[in-house]
């Protein structure tokens, strides 16, 4: 008996009682765990859930900090155009009266707060109805079961912190920032709260996406408080410079705002908009740029992009009303020609034409494949342009036109492949009925709604001082070719051509998204 009270027998009995006693402690601990989880998803909205009598659950997105979110889709999409905000439509109505955009099966992201949070701050946000393409639209709120719930644009794409950042990059987001600031100080809101984790950029482009930061001043924004906020805008900035170094133009610029340098965020965005003309394509080219959403849209669909360089390349698209996701489909399409261009050159810089069509051909699979993949009925116009020494390629789907301006006249160079065009080559219509006819808006050919498309091809001779511009509908269907002309040639910068083209399509009544790009042949 002796031997069982042996002191290296007590030792191995009291480890292995303490294992026991860990591992009796894990068992609990996944036991509570397990029963903390079931908890958890016993509280998460199953799909099919119905809110409000009106937004239907489709899936459990993520659990954010105060809040669950989820993707619907409003069962009562007539109530209220999500395109326009057109609320007299009729319930067997699918497109809108208004601006012709689908009105069901639109994705909506839904936060539900859980108590420690609430939407109140949002709630006057939708009140003033902000409408800005940079900023995340809410559409509603309201409680169901003693929850707060608040309706929202879905937004996918990654913090701005998840990029490297040089001088072009750095220049470009802090215009679309700045552009962001100056809107929301004209609604009396202040940016003083906004921090970097409150953008993303993504398929619709640089979004601001959290709105906690923004507060409404009731007395209105004082001088004081534009530079304030400009200054905290201009340090955000600076915090993502990256490989954007201290001599660079952008950070020179965005140094100065941060010490007061700029009495509003509207003056900083055309002094980084100067920058940019400066620097855009060397000595050969000058370019200006803009999107705008137009007055009776709330969503731009539209999308732009180049590559400047050796070869210097320009895409406009316009993602199509009626169907889902056109903004998606529009930023896809510029993205894929774009990067196609990009890595076909690197091989050969012969047959430009043919690498240009090949890259919308490319496009079209892109957004057709991603389209089919995810059940959505997408689609897009395209108008491409690509300068190599004195000839400019350009390729196009679609109405998205492209025009070279010399000598005071403006001059189509591609051909709109929209039924209208198609009847005025017939002559069964004239040629100053396309912007006014009933069917305008019918295409024939588009990006994305087909497995194959064909893309028509087009080569110019251009010389110094020729301006070529790329736009969307939006804008040629409200301004003449020869007020076009008249414009880019008067004014002051390209810049400044792209603002005066789109105010005067906008005081026309800017019933569609409004995008254009001017380049100058300066050599």
């Amino acid at each position: 008996m002796a031997i069982f009270n042996s002191p290296i027998l007590s030792s191995i009995e009291g480890s292995i009682k303490s294992r026991l006693r860990n591992i009796e402690g894990r068992i609990e601990k996944m036991a509570a765990n397990v029963i903390e989880k079931k908890n958890d998803e016993s509280l998460i909205l199953k799909q099919g859930s119905v809110l409000n009598n009106r937004y239907r659950i489709e899936e459990f997105s993520k659990k954010m900090e105060g809040c669950n979110v989820y993707l619907a889709v409003d069962i009562e999409g007539y109530k209220r155009c999500w395109g326009c905000g057109y609320d007299a439509n009729d319930k067997l109505d699918v497109f809108c009266n208004q601006c012709g955009v689908e009105l069901s099966n639109r994705v909506y992201q839904i936060l539900e707060a859980d108590g420690t949070n609430d939407f109140s701050a949002e709630a006057v946000f939708i009140k003033k109805e902000l409408v800005h393409p940079g900023i995340i639209n809410l559409y509603d709120r309201f409680f169901s079961d003693q929850k707060e719930y608040l309706v929202a644009e879905y937004v996918r794409g990654a913090a701005i912190t998840d990029k490297r950042y040089d001088d072009r990059l750095l220049r470009e987001s802090a215009i679309i920032i700045a552009d962001i600031v100056e809107y929301l100080h004209s609604q009396n809101i202040s940016a003083a709260g906004i921090e970097t984790e409150d953008f993303l950029t993504g398929e619709k482009g640089l979004k601001l996406v959290n709105l906690a930061g923004l507060r409404f001043m009731e007395s209105g924004i004082s001088h004081s408080r534009r530079k304030k906020d400009v200054k905290h805008l201009a340090k955000l900035l600076l915090g993502l410079k990256g490989d954007a170094k201290e001599e660079y133009k952008t950070v020179s610029i965005l140094n100065k705002a941060a010490e007061g340098g700029f009495s509003s965020a509207r003056k900083l965005s055309e002094k980084l908009e100067e920058a940019a003309a400066d620097t855009v394509g060397g000595d050969e080219i000058s370019v200006g740029s803009i999107t705008d959403v137009g007055i009776v849209r709330k969503v731009n669909e539209d999308s732009f992009g180049s590559m400047t360089g050796e070869i210097n390349l320009f895409v406009v698209a316009d993602g199509m009303g009626g169907h889902q996701s056109g903004d998606v489909a529009s930023s896809m399409a510029v993205e894929a020609l774009i990067s196609n261009v990009q890595n076909s050159i690197k091989g050969s810089k012969d047959n430009l034409l043919d690498i240009l069509k090949d890259s919308v051909i490319n496009a079209n699979k892109k957004v057709y494949d991603f389209a089919k993949a995810n059940g959505k009925d997408m689609g897009t116009t395209i108008v491409a342009s690509l300068f190599s020494g004195d000839t400019l390629y350009s390729a196009n789907v679609g109405d998205s036109r492209a025009y070279l301006i010399r000598n005071g006249d403006a001059v189509q160079i591609t051909k709109d492949h929209s039924l209208v065009a198609r009847l005025v080559e017939l002559k069964m219509a004239e040629p100053k009925d396309v912007r006014n006819h009933p069917k305008g808006n019918v295409l024939l050919r588009t990006i994305g709604t087909d497995p194959k498309v064909d893309v028509d091809g087009y080569q110019t001779k251009i010389r110094k001082g020729d301006y070529l511009l790329l736009c969307t509908d939006g804008l040629w269907n409200q301004v003449y070719e020869d007020e076009i002309a008249h414009i880019v040639k008067r004014a002051g910068s390209l810049q400044d051509a792209c603002k005066e083209l789109v105010r005067i399509a906008n005081e026309r009544g800017g019933p569609d998204n409004i995008t254009a790009i001017v380049v100058k042949i300066n050599n």
